[in-house]
C-alpha cells in the first residue's frame, strides 16, 4: 500500500504538490472501505518521528483514548503492541467508533522504520476488547508508515490509513462523512504529517527570552479541541448524564455535576447539543 498497487491511488483533489504543500498526497479509487496516503519530508530523525506516530492522542483531535492491552519486544529490536482505540463522533447523530488492533513497529538494516497496524478480531487468538457501549467497533485494514532516513536529521516519510468506518450504522445522509477517502486523508493523514512539521519547526526555533511558546499554545488548543468532542459526544464515564430531548429537533441536553448528587448546589456543568445538516 505505501509503495506499490495494493490500492488504486489517486491524487487527492485541490492538493498539487509544491514547495509549500503539506506533502504529495493521494486516496483510494474503488477500494473496500476509506484510505489515504501522504508522502512527505521532515526535519525530524526518523527514531523521534516514530515515537510521535505512535502517540497518536497528541496529533490526532479525534482521537479519544489510546490504550495498551499487551506489548512484547521481537528478536530483531522490534516491538509488538495490542492497542485499544477510541475514536469521537464528529456529530451528536452518530455514535463513536472504536478499534482493536495490532501494531508491529519494526527497524530495518538500512536505518528505515516501518510501523504497520491493522485490526485484531476473535480468529486470532490474541487478547481484544470487549465491545463498549456507546461505540461501534471499526476496522483497521492494513495501515502503517514507512520512515526512511535521509541526509542530515531528516526523515522521508510514506503514512497510509485505510479503515473501514461501518457507514452502514449512521444515518444515511451523514455517511459520505465515513464513507469519503478525502475526509480521513484530512482529518488523519495530513494532520499527521502536518503536526511532525510544526513540532520539526518549532525544535529548529530559537526562541530569544523564551517570549514565545509555540508547543504551549498547540497543547491549550488540542485540550480546547478534547474539551468540545467530550461534549459533542457526551460519554457517562465523562460524568455526563442525560437529561433527555426535545423529541422533535433532537436537542440534548446533558449535565455534569461536580457531586454524584445532581440536587446539590455544587454547581457543574450544563450542556445543550444538536447537529444541523
Amino acid at each position: 500500500k505505501a509503495t506499490g498497487t495494493a490500492v488504486d491511488w489517486i491524487q487527492m483533489p485541490g492538493m498539487k504538490p509544491g514547495p509549500d504543500s503539506t506533502g504529495m498526497v493521494n486516496i483510494s479509487h474503488g477500494c473496500t472501505g476509506v484510505a489515504a496516503r501522504a508522502c512527505g519530508l521532515v526535519g525530524l530523525e526518523p527514531a523521534r518521528v516514530v515515537g510521535i506516530l505512535k502517540d497518536r492522542p497528541s496529533w490526532h483531535r479525534d482521537c479519544r483514548r489510546l490504550t495498551t492491552l499487551y506489548a512484547t519486544s521481537t528478536n530483531n529490536g522490534g516491538t509488538i503492541e495490542v492497542l485499544y482505540l477510541q475514536m469521537y463522533a464528529p456529530t451528536t447523530l452518530a455514535p463513536a467508533r472504536d478499534f482493536c488492533t495490532l501494531r508491529y513497529t519494526s527497524l530495518l538494516e538500512d536505518g528505515s522504520y516501518v510501523i504497520c497496524e491493522r485490526s485484531l478480531n476473535g480468529t486470532h487468538g490474541a487478547p481484544t476488547a470487549p465491545p463498549m457501549q456507546s461505540f461501534v467497533r471499526a476496522e483497521m485494514l492494513s495501515s502503517g508508515c514507512l520512515i526512511r532516513p535521509c541526509e542530515g536529521s531528516g526523515s522521508i516519510l510514506i503514512i497510509v490509513d485505510h479503515m473501514d468506518l461501518e457507514p452502514w450504522t449512521v444515518p444515511e445522509v451523514l455517511r459520505p462523512l465515513y464513507e469519503s477517502s478525502a475526509v480521513l486523508a484530512h482529518k488523519m493523514t495530513i494532520a499527521a504529517l502536518r503536526h511532525l512539521r510544526l513540532v520539526a519547526q518549532e525544535a529548529a526555533i530559537e526562541v530569544p527570552g523564551g517570549v514565545q511558546q509555540p508547543a504551549a499554545v498547540r497543547s491549550l488548543s488540542q485540550r480546547l479541541a478534547k474539551g468540545f468532542n467530550d461534549a459533542v459526544n457526551g460519554f457517562s464515564d465523562d460524568g455526563w448524564l442525560a437529561m433527555g430531548n426535545d423529541g422533535m429537533d433532537d436537542i440534548t441536553v446533558v449535565v455534569k455535576s461536580n457531586s454524584r448528587d445532581l440536587s446539590s448546589t455544587t454547581g457543574g456543568v450544563l450542556c445543550a447539543k444538536a447537529s444541523m445538516l
